[in-house]
């Protein structure tokens, strides 16, 4: 059953239709005018007779911007390990003109617009992860909290294709003449972080992460709790215990004690700073810090002779496939010059 008020204010006129049914919560919403209201509530009726009883009137007073707020501030998020990454995606999105977009208008054509213009700024790779990340907000909306939505919108919508993994590895002479730039960067922990990287295999933020305490020094071992990276596959693991090379252990005792505790008291964007500086004296390009990890392991099976399960040790990776066809880059020359 349906009633409509009539209500005057100062300005203007307004019909509030409330249709109710047993067993339900009441549904209203307001027009400017009568014929409206009736429209509405004869087609709500006719919903509720087919036993839809899906209320949208909280979506409809509500933005995508409304709903991301709520779910960063809400703390969603942290139950994941790149949660630090959605909170980054969150602030893009309210730059966005897609975050005033009413719920229940927000549509394909919306979401295209908005890969569009981050597309602008970013790689394919980036938008899919900013996809995602809309795409769990309006799930927990719909899902968590009970918000009636005909349907996610981002389901309409294909991922892009990802340009294949990067194969950059660290030449022999780019080794040298990073070596040598590190060492005269302004940065006191350059030459180290570089050199712990190449010998450990380990991410940037793992290693920006570690600490002394988790190091063994009598069994030459480095502890590393949760790699905090959110970019972790299935088919690596974030915990693990990895060996540590001579070289690893020398460059760490040579460095000063942090009184938190790090083996590499700075930041991410101090390291980074620093490390396109020395890339530039050295005359190396198209290498990315992230290529170190890769470079890494690569020498380890040309240089150091390890077996795939050991350096599977180190790496962390589970399936030996994508440690092979991704993070392996051996050069066929030098094969050559085995055999």
């Amino acid at each position: 059953m349906a009633s409509i008020l009539r209500r005057k204010s100062k300005t203007k006129i307004t019909f509030r239709v409330c249709v109710k049914r047993q067993g339900i919560k009441r549904i209203y919403k307001t027009f400017n005018t009568r014929t409206e209201a009736k429209r509405w509530a004869r087609s709500m009726e006719v919903k509720l007779d087919r036993g839809d009883y899906s209320d949208y009137s909280e979506a409809g007073k509500l933005t995508l911007g409304d709903i991301a707020n709520r779910y960063i501030k809400g703390e969603y998020h942290k139950k994941k390990k790149g949660w630090r990454y959605e909170e980054y995606r969150y602030k893009q999105l309210l730059e966005d003109q897609i975050s005033e977009v009413n719920l229940l208008r927000l549509s394909s054509k919306h979401l295209a617009e908005y890969r569009d213009r981050r597309l602008a700024l970013v790689e394919s790779a980036t938008w899919n992860k900013d996809f995602n990340f809309v795409s769990v907000v309006i799930n927990a909306a719909i899902f968590d909290w009970g918000i009636y939505l005909p349907n996610n919108p981002c389901k309409l919508i294909k991922r892009l294709k990802e340009p294949p993994p990067r194969k950059r590895i660290v030449e022999d002479w780019e080794h040298v003449k990073l070596l040598d730039a590190c060492a005269k960067s302004d940065h006191p922990y350059l030459k180290s972080a570089y050199i712990f990287s190449l010998e450990t295999a380990m991410r940037q933020g793992e290693m920006l992460n570690a600490k002394y305490q988790n190091i063994n020094f009598q069994k030459l071992t480095l502890y590393i709790p949760d790699t905090k990276t959110g970019f972790l596959s299935k088919e690596e693991s974030s915990e693990r215990t990895i060996p540590l090379s001579s070289l690893a252990i020398q460059t760490v005792m040579k460095l000063p004690r942090d009184f938190e505790g790090k083996i590499f008291p700075v930041t991410r964007d101090s390291i980074n700073k620093y490390w396109m500086k020395a890339k530039e004296k050295a005359g190396v390009k198209d290498l990315m810090w992230r290529d170190l990890r890769r470079t890494g392991i690569t020498w380890m099976f040309e240089k150091k002779g390890l077996s795939v399960p050991e350096v599977q040790v180190i790496s962390g990776h589970k399936n030996p496939l994508v440690l092979l066809n991704t993070y392996t880059q051996l050069n066929p020359t030098k094969i050559a010059q085995k055999i």
